[in-house]
C-alpha cells in the first residue's frame, strides 16, 4: 500500500483533474499527501512577500503569492475530504526539486500532470513529466489532460 503521495501542481487548467486523481488514490490507499508547487528561483521569495517585495519585485511577489495560495487551497480541499495533506512551495528546477522532495519526504508515489509540448519543443526539450518518469525511484502516476 502507498502511505504517502507527492502531488505536484502548477495551477494550470489540468490541476483539478490531477487533484481529483490524487484524492481518489489517497482515499483508496489511506495515504497522506504532500502537495508541492515548484517556483522558478528567479521568482521565489523566502517567506511571505511584504510591501517592499511587492514594490521591488512585483512579478516575484505575484508568482510567490499565487503558488502559496494554490498549495493552500489544494491542501485544504484534500483535508475537506478527510485526507491528511500538507502543502509546500519550493524553489528550484522542477525535475530536481520534485525528485528531491519525493526522496526527502519518503513519498511512495508521485502524481503529476502532463503538458503536451509542440513538435518543436519536443525536439529541443524533454518535458518535466518525461524527466520525472525517467529518473524517479518510486511509481509515477501521470494524469492526462481532461477531455
Amino acid at each position: 500500500m502507498l502511505g504517502k503521495l507527492l502531488l505536484c501542481v502548477d495551477g494550470s487548467h489540468r490541476t483539478g483533474a490531477i487533484i481529483a486523481t490524487a484524492a481518489s488514490l489517497a482515499t483508496a490507499c489511506d495515504a497522506a499527501v504532500r502537495v508541492l508547487c515548484v517556483v522558478d528561483p528567479a521568482y521565489y521569495l523566502d517567506g511571505i512577500p511584504d510591501g517592499a517585495d511587492e514594490v521591488d519585485f512585483p512579478a516575484a511577489a505575484t508568482e510567490h503569492e499565487a503558488a502559496v495560495e494554490l498549495v493552500h487551497e489544494v491542501a485544504l480541499s484534500l483535508r475537506d475530504r478527510d485526507i491528511d495533506a500538507t502543502g509546500h512551495v519550493l524553489s528550484g528546477t522542477p525535475v530536481k526539486t520534485i525528485l528531491s522532495a519525493a526522496q526527502e519526504w519518503e513519498c511512495e508515489a508521485i502524481v503529476l500532470g502532463h503538458r503536451h509540448l509542440s513538435w518543436f519543443r519536443r525536439l529541443t526539450d524533454r518535458s518535466i513529466c518525461w524527466e520525472v518518469l525517467e529518473q524517479a525511484r518510486v511509481p509515477v502516476l501521470v494524469v492526462p489532460d481532461p477531455v
